[in-house]
This record gives structure tokens, C-alpha cells and sequence, in this order.
């Protein structure tokens, strides 16, 4: 496999019936359209041995820490040979990233086989009602490491969280309250909106926790502010803190009189390795009960730790501080190569 220019591929009949196969265009202007849009990606391209195009894949570096996979495709008689998942472990070893992918029902299981994490995903304007997903497979050596380059937390509205760091027993209704935040946020951006995930303790069941509700937003560029922040605050989120050097992170919080539980909400673009450790904590720790267990006993003394010490005006980034040692070991466990 080899890196062609689609300019030198326009007229190439296998190269077009790839895309039309990747994106299902409208008639030849759509297909011309499309032929455009793909001159400014990459296109990495498996060759038969008669150095026809059997399979490309079409990306673009999405930041530093993620590409973006705009199009994939098989030629019907090559497909069941592994060529695309050949063409994507090829890209995420070239460029050591994450990878990442939407796709609707029709590809979903091959992205699952891959071991891609899978987040339901806004509908696309191109393919109206059809669901579709964002499909996310990770470079392990980027999620067990953390960045270097000082986070540059600035805050917005927001100041650093003091009180009485409380511990509480899981609630059903911690599901609910992220349904809720869920859909006003979707509501709110649309198609901006890659994905909306639970993360944190109260998206484990059995798992105590700070009644807060921790959600992670994925869009596709989270240092594009405009691209989303108003549209947030509109619906009524407080803009609160960014730490552009953390993943591009911005947080946003419901306010207090909103009546609405506590929550915080984590902007990161799609791909990000911090969004993956989220989520792949969150379901290893579902399913062991071991590390679910060990995680609560330390949520408890760190608690407990900062009550003793600070009173009711503890900083969370000191429980966050404390329970760090632990959330790092499990780290090394889940994602060291």
C-alpha cells in the first residue's frame, strides 16, 4: 500500500467506484464534488498485483493527537480480505494516533471487530434520518502517557471548586440527570455534537460517588470555540474554565439556580486520548468488581483525608490529587503496550 494523490486519480475507474461505495455521491457533479473534497486529504491506497486500486482510505490529521477517517472502501470482490483493516492499523502505526471514524449501521460491526470504541453520534445532514456512530480506535502509547506542556488553565466564568467533598452512595436517578443535560446539549448543537458520553463515578452502577454528573463532549474541533461555546451558553450552560495545552479541554457547568443536578461537562474534540481514558475506565471498572471496589475504598479516604484537613472548604483538585496514584496505576494496566 502506498499514498497517491487523488489529482493523478480522477479518471481512474476503480478510485471512483471506491468513493462512490465510501459516500454514495448524487450523479456525476456529485461525484466531481467529491473528487474535489478528496484532493485535500491523504489517501493511503491498497494495490493488487497488477497495480490496480483495490481499497483507499481518505484522512486528514484532525490535531496531534488524532486523524479523522473521512472515507473508506473495498472493491466488492476484494472485500472479506482484511484490506480495511490493514489500510487503518497502517495509518495509526504511520502516525502513531488515534483514529477516528462516523459511520451509520451498515459498517458499525466492522469498526466494533476492529476494537474501536463506539459512541452513538448526531445524525449527519447527508444521510437524514440515519443513526449513525462515532467510532474511535485508539494508540494505546498516547493513552498511557500524559501530556508534558502546561495545561494554561485560564478560567471564564468559573472559579476552582471549595466545599465539603462528599462521597455518596450510586443513586438510579444519576442515569436520568445525564439524560437530561444529554439532550439539552444535543438540542443545542446538532451535528456539532460527535458524541455525549457519561463518564466518571456515577456512570458506573454500584459505584459511589460525588453527586455530580460528569459528561464528555466530543466536537470536532474544541479550540474553535465559536463552533460550540455559544450555542452552549444559550441553552443556559455556564462557560467555566479551558485548559487549551490539557487536549484543547473547556469545561462548562449548569448553574446553580438551574435546579438541575451538578454536573460537569468536558469539551475535547473527537479522538482525544483523555475522552478514551475516560470511557475505557468507565467500563473496566463496570465489569471488575475488584478495581470497582478498590476505587470506592479510595474515593472514601480521600474524602475523608480532605474533611480532616481542609474542612468544608477543600479544593476538588486536591481529591482529584489524591486519588491520582491510583487512576495511573490502572492506567498502566489497561493501555501499556
Amino acid at each position: 500500500m502506498r499514498h497517491i494523490d487523488i489529482k493523478d486519480y480522477r479518471g481512474d475507474s476503480s478510485v471512483r467506484q471506491l468513493l462512490v461505495l465510501a459516500a454514495d455521491p448524487v450523479g456525476e457533479q456529485g461525484l466531481q464534488d467529491l473528487l474535489d473534497e478528496c484532493e485535500n486529504l491523504q489517501v493511503l491506497a491498497h494495490f493488487t498485483k497488477e497495480g490496480d486500486v483495490a481499497a483507499l482510505a481518505a484522512y486528514r490529521h484532525s490535531d496531534q493527537y488524532s486523524l479523522c477517517l473521512e472515507y473508506l472502501a473495498v472493491l466488492p470482490e476484494f472485500q472479506h480480505r482484511g484490506l480495511g483493516r490493514a489500510l487503518l492499523e497502517e495509518l495509526r502505526a504511520l502516525h502513531g494516533k488515534n483514529l477516528w471514524a462516523t459511520t451509520d449501521d451498515d459498517a458499525i460491526d466492522f469498526y466494533r471487530a476492529l476494537g474501536c470504541v463506539i459512541s452513538n453520534s448526531a445524525g449527519d445532514p447527508r444521510w437524514p434520518g440515519v443513526a449513525r456512530y462515532l467510532c474511535t480506535l485508539p494508540y494505546l502509547p498516547l493513552l498511557s502517557s500524559q501530556p508534558k506542556e502546561d495545561p494554561e488553565y485560564e478560567p471564564v466564568d468559573g472559579q476552582l471548586t471549595r466545599g465539603n467533598i462528599r462521597i455518596e452512595e450510586p443513586s438510579p436517578s444519576w442515569p436520568h440527570h445525564f439524560q437530561e443535560l444529554c439532550e439539552q446539549i444535543s438540542m443545542a448543537l446538532g451535528p456539532q455534537a460527535l458524541a455525549i458520553e457519561h463518564t466518571g463515578s456515577t456512570s458506573v452502577p454500584g459505584l459511589p460517588a460525588k453527586p455530580i454528573i460528569d459528561i464528555a463532549l466530543l466536537v470536532p474541533d474544541a479550540n474553535d470555540e465559536s463552533s460550540y461555546a455559544p450555542a452552549l451558553e444559550q441553552a443556559g450552560l455556564v462557560f467555566w474554565h479551558r485548559e487549551p495545552g490539557w487536549y484543547a479541554h473547556r469545561m462548562f457547568k449548569p448553574p446553580a439556580a438551574s435546579g438541575r443536578m451538578d454536573a460537569n461537562v468536558h469539551v475535547f474534540p473527537a479522538g482525544s486520548p483523555e475522552s478514551l481514558r475516560m470511557m475505557l475506565f468507565r467500563e473496566h471498572l463496570k465489569l471488575d468488581a475488584a478495581d470497582r471496589q478498590a476505587y470506592a475504598q479510595i474515593k472514601r479516604q480521600a474524602a475523608a483525608q480532605l474533611l480532616a484537613e481542609q474542612g468544608e472548604d477543600a479544593l476538588v483538585m486536591d481529591y482529584n490529587r489524591i486519588k491520582e496514584p491510583f487512576i495511573l496505576e490502572l492506567h498502566r494496566k489497561l493501555f501499556d503496550p
